[in-house]
């Protein structure tokens, strides 16, 4: 289980390791994403730089809250409550932040406690 972290308007922030081919870990805050419900992890463009992930697929068009994007699929390494994960990673321009989808809720158990403090991913 890792605890996460509200951010200054509740945002859900969760500290995750990304794994370059090189084995290379970068630790990034990513924010858990409730509009993003098919897929893990989304990044900008720019992050996928340095990390030497194989492309899987080009141009997915996807439905966004700004409307329709396309989206570049690769294939992503990542370490999650101690746990390694390859995943598809969607990449595209303008994202502001790494978004963690709701796709991990299908095997994992998010656990919000505003009152207490409390946020966990496990």
């Amino acid at each position: 289980m890792i605890s996460g972290k509200f951010g200054e308007i509740g945002e859900l922030f969760f500290e995750i390791d990304l794994i370059a081919a090189s084995e290379e870990i970068f630790t990034v805050d990513a924010l858990l994403d409730t509009g993003f419900t098919t897929g893990y992890l989304a990044i900008n463009i720019q992050d996928l730089e340095g990390l030497g992930w194989s492309v899987v697929e080009l141009d997915r068009t996807m439905q966004t809250a700004e409307g329709e994007k396309f989206f570049d699929i690769y294939e992503g390494k990542i370490l999650l409550d101690g746990i390694k994960y390859t995943i598809p990673v969607h990449v595209g321009a303008g994202i502001p932040e790494p978004l963690l989808g709701l796709q991990w809720l299908t095997n994992m158990r998010l656990v919000v406690d505003s009152l207490q403090g409390m946020l966990t991913l496990g």
